[in-house]
């Protein structure tokens, strides 16, 4: 009789309960048709009656147990739950998913095969129309555009190979334990954004693989906590400096002297337009404050480029380099009717 390794489930909550996800959350992940498991529900802060929730759900159940972190700081929170966390594998979810009937065992599988696998997802469809592709995958072009692959797409078998990825969405991932201290985590520092791409990027650099494995699916309601009302300015403040962020730490010398500049130009450029064309003061000052905090904050940030290169067996080559979208400088553009 096969014995499956113990998955540590770790859900990240923010106002899970006022915004009506939760509890169908919790029904899907707590029945996981998988023998070897434990949850966490990691709450950030969360000012509405989740943590009451989750104590009288909990109350009587052994391996589900609740993380209360202080501060509304998901990087953090994620952190939380790994520290706490017991099993071999990590199964991120944000509280806006459903599993399909085999989604451990699928990916388990996977892994105990591939030593050098460190990060994987499953196919991510939409959880109100399962024709639709919410995500087979993350990558971004060179500007550090995020580019979710196969997104509203019809499903059509397209990205039902096996196959190297960029990265792996945050919102349904899998991640060994034991790279994920070697990585030392998630960069408590991003807040919530861009938080997977760190991650990947410095894992590829140690010569692990992320991959997508078709098979394994998982329904997700896209967006339903990040565009909510009371955050939805915060969470655009941190995908901003997020996105700068990852590149001064990662890219390559070459790569980062050809982008970072004309990126920064582009949220300069961005601002005014949100000020003078979208008459929108808020918005629009959100990428000019990013700017000011990564000024602020390099020498910090060169600090932990200087640290991700001692760690790293190699530096991202072409192999890595060609998983990133080929969006040229001129689609950014489209940036300026407020896409991002």
């Amino acid at each position: 009789m096969r014995k499956w390794p113990l998955v540590t489930i770790i859900i990240s909550n923010l106002n899970g309960i006022s915004l009506k996800l939760l509890p169908e959350c919790l029904n899907s992940l707590m029945k996981p048709n998988y023998p070897s498991w434990e949850l966490l529900v990691v709450d950030n802060n969360s000012k509405d009656k989740s943590v009451d929730y989750l104590k009288k759900r909990f109350s009587k159940i052994k391996n589900c147990k609740i993380i209360q972190n202080p501060v509304n700081m998901y990087s953090q929170g994620l952190n939380l739950g790994a520290k706490m966390a017991s099993g071999k594998y990590l199964a991120y979810f944000n509280n806006d998913v459903a599993i399909k009937k085999g989604y451990f065992q699928e990916l388990v599988k996977k892994f105990e095969k591939e030593p050098s696998l460190a990060i994987a997802q499953g196919k991510l469809l939409n959880y109100y129309d399962h024709k639709l592709i919410d995500s087979a995958g993350e990558t971004m072009d060179k500007y550090g555009n995020p580019v979710t692959i196969g997104a509203k797409q019809e499903d059509a078998g397209q990205y039902d190979k096996e196959e190297e990825i960029l990265s792996a969405s945050g919102s349904a991932c899998i991640i060994r334990k034991e790279t994920f201290d070697k990585l030392k985590g998630y960069d408590p520092d991003f807040g919530i954004g861009y938080e997977d791409m760190d991650l990947v990027l410095r894992a590829r650099r140690m010569g692990y693989k992320v991959k997508r494995f078709p098979k394994a699916i998982v329904y997700h309601k896209r967006a339903s906590t990040d565009l909510a009302d009371f955050i939805k300015i915060k969470v655009k403040w941190h995908f901003n400096k997020n996105r700068l962020t990852t590149m001064l730490k990662n890219y390559p010398d070459q790569l980062l002297l050809e982008t970072i500049f004309i990126t920064v130009l582009l949220y300069i450029g961005i601002t005014f337009w949100e000020w003078f064309v979208n008459k929108n003061w808020q918005l629009g000052k959100v990428r000019l404050s990013s700017i000011g905090w990564v000024i602020i904050h390099l020498p910090t940030i060169f600090a932990k480029r200087r640290q991700v290169s001692k760690m790293s067996a190699k530096n991202l080559g072409e192999s890595e380099l060609n998983l990133f979208s080929p969006k040229t400088l001129g689609a950014l553009f489209t940036e300026f009717k407020g896409v991002k």
